[in-house]
């Protein structure tokens, strides 16, 4: 036992006391979530800019309007800008800033129109609005039109819309001689509150009485959080497996193997291993979960998060890493330079890819087909798991034990196939080409 666990601090070591572990640690969460921290800090630095629109006003009632509105808009960015320089913390704002000029409509005509749009190629104009002198008719099937090169998705644009289509539906009510009031109270539109399943409160638990619900707002966050926890844990087992099939290389092909089991057996050289391998993998998850945490209590979003996961999580990582760890030790163990091992990791890189293919139907649907069946498939389990428990959903207790049962049960056999492998193949000086090869081993005699 004393040989294994030194083996283990061994491999530990050699694991995280390396420049390349570190570099590997830093740059890894930068490649798989850069682009969700990136977008909003390009956004705040990209955004603030002045907009010039040029509004044409055909009906010669909207374009002062519209030019009031957005100067109490601007006014209002301006001040929130202040509060939060203030408060000495980031802006949580970075919408540009929309300058209205109103021409005349009658100067309105081809020739102004691609003047307008060479404009707007070149940078001089951001937009241009046509807002048709019908518009106000309630037999009117004219269109308002926002020209700019990007149209579709124009903040400008969809804020013009909030702000003229209640001030026309106002103006056709009267025409019709309806009370615009009331007009509007019958066509608001009927919301339906998404709602979590009512539970018993704490606090009238003992009386029997009085029940809560907690309403759930959608927004970007509480989407992608479980697809966060989800590639927290692949970044926790890849970067406690990868090194594993360099390692098992790099004893085979320098001989360094035959040294070490003159002193042990391939048996507790392989528990050393993976055991060393798992003190690193849990040394990575701290150090990413604490980053990550300081970083959701910063924003204000710990919410996002359940504690009552970590220990879910801690159990799928420890078997997510032996089992795949197993795997690529086997495959280093197996082969002699990175290139003849790249057919046997293939189908080993699809099964642990998989959950993240399937990822957005999961999170939609946490308790259907495609996310059960994946979350009691041994391989996918660990990922597929701790994503379905990260939306919040109520997950059958059933399942997630089941997912670790059968992942434990996977894991010993995959050890136990590893092993066989391992100790056939560490010494020889061949390297397997195929799968077919590689089954083959598992097959074969152990040697004495």
């Amino acid at each position: 036992m004393n040989k294994i666990f030194v083996i283990a601090r061994r491999e530990y070591m050699a694991m995280v006391a390396t420049k390349t572990f570190l570099v590997t640690l830093f740059m890894m969460p930068i490649l798989m979530f850069g682009g969700l921290i990136l977008i909003p800090t390009l956004s705040k630095m990209t955004g603030g800019q002045k907009r010039s629109i040029t509004i044409v006003d055909g009906t010669g009632k909207l374009g002062e309007t519209l030019k009031i509105a957005a100067g109490a808009r601007n006014e209002a960015l301006a001040q929130n800008k202040k509060a939060s320089e203030a408060e000495s913390r980031d802006p949580t704002n970075a919408e540009d800033i929309f300058e209205l000029e109103i021409v005349d409509a009658s100067t309105l005509n081809d020739e102004k129109r691609l003047e307008w749009s060479d404009n707007i190629r070149n940078g001089k104009l951001y937009a241009f609005v046509e807002i048709p002198a019908d518009l106000f008719s309630t037999e009117s099937q004219s269109t308002t039109k926002f020209v700019s090169q990007d149209s579709a998705i124009s903040a400008a644009r969809m804020w013009l819309e909030a702000v003229i289509d209640p001030i026309v539906r106002q103006e056709k009510a009267k025409t019709l001689g309806l009370d615009p009031k009331l007009v509007q109270l019958a066509t608001a539109p009927v919301r339906l509150a998404p709602t979590m399943p009512y539970e018993r409160s704490t606090a009238s638990a003992a009386d029997g009485g009085g029940i809560t619900a907690k309403e759930k707002k959608f927004d970007m966050s509480t989407f992608f959080a479980p697809f966060g926890m989800m590639m927290l844990m692949f970044l926790v087992i890849f970067l406690a497996a990868q090194p594993m099939l360099e390692s098992a290389m790099e004893e085979k092909s320098q001989r360094i193997a035959e040294v070490l089991l003159g002193s042990v057996t391939p048996s507790q050289l392989m528990t050393g291993k993976l055991l060393g391998n798992v003190g690193a993998s849990l040394l990575v998850f701290t150090l990413y979960g604490v980053g990550a945490y300081f970083m959701l209590v910063r924003q204000e979003m710990t919410h996002l998060v359940p504690l009552n996961l970590v220990p879910w999580f801690i159990v799928f990582q420890i078997l997510g890493v032996l089992f795949f760890s197993s795997i690529f030790m086997a495959i280093g163990a197996s082969v002699r330079e990175l290139k003849e091992a790249q057919s046997l990791l293939l189908p080993v890189w699809l099964v642990m890819m998989l959950p993240m293919m399937v990822w957005f139907v999961a999170v939609r649907d946490p308790l259907g087909p495609v996310s059960v069946t994946l979350s009691l498939f041994p391989p996918s389990a660990p990922m597929m798991n701790i994503l379905r428990m990260g939306t919040g959903t109520t997950i059958p207790l059933w399942q997630p034990v089941l997912g670790a049962i059968l992942l434990g049960v996977a894991t010993a056999g995959v050890i136990w196939m590893a092993g066989r492998v391992y100790r056939t193949s560490l010494l020889r000086n061949d390297s397997v080409k195929s799968l077919t090869q590689f089954i083959q081993r598992i097959a074969s005699p152990t040697p004495r």
